[in-house]
């Protein structure tokens, strides 16, 4: 694999590894809070539809419709106390993409944004390494971390680990970046706190402290006024973006856009505020949270979201109440605060600490089938985006194949070494030396790897503090970002390595184990030199086009193209990307041809190969109709012919090797001049 792959072709390689696992698990998944944001989606493109149109809907005329849209209309009133927990603009990106492609272009998009910036901290921090390194540590990112189970949850979650890199880049390396980057990363930071407003927590307080370390390490100062610059305007735009919607919804409704009281059902599911709510209501206390005082009050998620009357707070309020509830919110959390204040920072400091060991995937592997028995969430958009993905019914048929409990045991285990790992390579002879006499110099990459890799462990560890103190210690919270420490240490690894020159690595084999594998090998040798290398390669790129294929076919099907027009658009678009692969990756030696007639020549072997895997693809629909439901299977049957066509015009003809000049025998010449 050539170093000279673009960050976005590597970006695509990384997201593809992603879906692979993703794809051996089963699916993309959803959570309960999906259904939210999907409304917020939909409600804005009605939105956008009708203003476009310049009509508005029908307006009911049977009794019936009348009820049915007054019911409506009270939900939405309802909804606006506490749908600003949910953000309208991730609901616009979930909406928009499902429509386009199901859940697995959303999962592609959310893979592809942090397999970039993954791809960015790469080529800084192991700036020596050979290209096909980042491809072995995504693969091992995807194979034993939580990534791809974030990646492909319909949730916001995915971008804390987004922010995260963010920062780092911005901080660390924002003039190694270019223009386009530095803007492109900036609108990530941005955008993941628009999406979640704990995500503006994290930032607010890991940013400052990233600057801080870069700071202590002798970083240019002028530079670091400028990522302070982006980092400031970043986080304006997402606080702007949240408020500003707000602030919308308040004009055109009147209502308040609302969140639920998270922070008062925290303090009181911990105790002190269970606590002082109970002594501040007997000594008059005018809490909209007094009526239910004598619950339980033990659980923050039953205090929120129970309708029973024995759990339920703000679920079971009026809409006054539920506004009160969330005008307090903040209030009542100072105050408890005031009343019992080592009992509070004792029960937050035990709730920080159970986040940062909680790292299970459990949510992210629910099976589907669970929402579709349930009475309520079975008639909720929930239903549709399920049955988008494939086949799934009541009864199952959709369970993800890995278990929760082995997979934390393969995921804690690879944090713990990551740490290992980490802790060694700080703890290196070079980066002591520097530390004893504190001489950093900012140009050297060891230095910048150190604040890069400090900032990034800053933040993980500042998000298990927003999400456990702030809200409630859930093993998502934390599953989103603790594979950022797999990363680093993979990263670190790979620049460690690279300081040795990759060119000495040597696999060390035992010598009685070489004698008795000799046999096996000698007789494989006729086997292996029948397989090309550039096969393999050309196989790997062909694997990354059917992902494009696949996934921009099952787009064109979704918003209404035929299935044999969708496959025309999604070939072409895969052609291009593996044509850009094929040059840099897999015939890497100097052309015949230059690249206007190497593309020319591609293009219409891959359209020769084209129409045998068309022609294919075409005759299995057409023979078993069936197959339109599984399209999956003629497309792979289709790709199968194509390849070996495509390779042998590629190999000859449209990346045909140049040939050396050839060199004049002297002899030769001195007889001809006497001739």
């Amino acid at each position: 694999m050539s170093r000279r792959l673009p960050s976005p072709l590597l970006a695509l390689i990384g997201a593809l590894l992603v879906l692979a696992m993703v794809w051996v698990n089963g699916r993309p998944t959803v959570f309960t809070d999906t259904d939210d944001y999907f409304v917020h989606g939909y409600r804005i493109a009605q939105t956008v539809k009708y203003s476009i149109i310049g009509w508005d809907k029908d307006q009911p005329e049977t009794p019936q419709e009348w009820r049915d849209f007054k019911a409506d209309q009270l939900e939405v009133h309802f909804g606006h106390t506490s749908m600003g927990a949910r953000s309208p603009y991730y609901g616009m990106v979930l909406y928009g993409l499902q429509k386009l492609g199901t859940l697995w272009l959303l999962a592609f998009f959310q893979a592809f944004v942090v397999s970039w910036l993954v791809a960015l901290l790469w080529r800084f921090m192991a700036p020596r390494a050979p290209a096909w390194s980042y491809a072995a540590l995504m693969a091992a990112l995807a194979g034993l971390t939580t990534l791809p189970y974030i990646a492909a949850f319909a949730l916001p979650d995915i971008f804390a680990a987004g922010a995260c890199m963010s920062i780092a880049l911005l901080v660390v390396y924002r003039d190694r970046l270019r223009r386009w980057e530095q803007l492109a990363v900036a609108a990530i930071l941005a955008a993941a706190m628009a999406f979640h407003t704990s995500h503006i927590l994290l930032v607010a307080a890991a940013a400052p402290v990233a600057l801080l370390l870069a700071w202590a390490l002798k970083a240019d100062r002028r530079g670091l006024l400028v990522s302070g610059g982006l980092l400031a305007g970043a986080l304006v735009a997402g606080v702007a973006l949240v408020g500003g919607y707000s602030a919308g919804i308040k004009l055109t409704t009147g209502d308040d856009f609302g969140r639920p009281p998270f922070l008062s059902a925290r303090v009181m599911a911990d105790g002190p505020g269970r606590n002082f709510l109970r002594w501040s209501c007997a000594h008059g206390g005018k809490w909209a949270m007094c009526r239910f005082k004598n619950l339980p009050l033990t659980n923050s998620e039953d205090i929120i979201w129970s309708d029973k009357a024995e759990k339920g707070a703000f679920n079971r309020g009026t809409w006054a109440e539920r506004v009160a509830m969330s005008r307090q919110d903040v209030s009542f959390f100072l105050s408890t605060i005031a009343y019992d204040p080592m009992g509070q920072l004792g029960a937050s400091l035990k709730n920080w600490g159970l986040q940062l060991i909680r790292i299970r995937a459990d949510d992210m592997l629910l099976d589907p089938s669970v929402y579709l028995r349930n009475p309520y969430w079975k008639t909720t958009n929930l239903a549709g985006l399920i049955k988008d993905v494939g086949p799934c019914t009541a009864r199952g048929g959709c369970k993800p194949r890995f278990k929760v409990i082995p997979l934390e045991w393969v995921n804690s285990s690879f944090v713990v070494m990551a740490l290992a790992m980490v802790g060694w390579r700080l703890a290196r002879g070079d980066v002591r030396r520097r530390l004893r006499s504190w001489t950093f110099d900012w140009d050297d990459p060891l230095t910048r790897a150190l604040a890069a890799t400090l900032a990034v462990i800053v933040a993980v560890i500042v998000n298990a503090a927003v999400c456990g103190i702030f809200s409630i210690p859930v093993a998502r919270y934390q599953a989103r970002v603790i594979w950022l420490v797999p990363a680093l240490a993979g990263i670190l690894g790979l620049g460690l390595v690279t300081e040795r020159r990759w060119s000495k690595i040597r696999l060390a084999v035992p010598e009685p184990w070489m004698l008795r594998a000799q046999p096996l090998i000698e007789r494989a040798q006729p086997a292996l030199r029948l397989i090309e290398p550039s096969f393999l390669r050309f196989g790997m790129v062909g694997a990354s086009g059917f992902v494009i294929d696949a996934l921009i076919l099952h787009a064109g099907v979704r918003v209404g193209l035929n299935y044999f027009v969708a496959r025309l658009v999604s070939f072409s678009i895969a052609v291009g990307c593996t044509w850009l692969l094929n040059r840099s990756f897999t015939f890497r030696t100097p052309s015949a041809h230059g690249k206007a007639k190497e593309a020319a020549l591609y293009v219409a072997v891959q359209c020769a190969g084209g129409a045998a895997n068309i022609g294919i693809y075409t005759a299995a629909i057409m023979l078993v109709p069936a197959l339109k439901d599984w399209l999956l299977i003629p497309l792979a049957m289709g790709s199968a012919v194509g390849l070996c066509l495509t390779y042998l015009g590629s190999k000859h003809l449209a990346f045909k090797a140049r040939q050396p000049a050839m060199v004049a025998d002297p002899v030769a010449l001195a007889d001809a001049d006497a001739a």
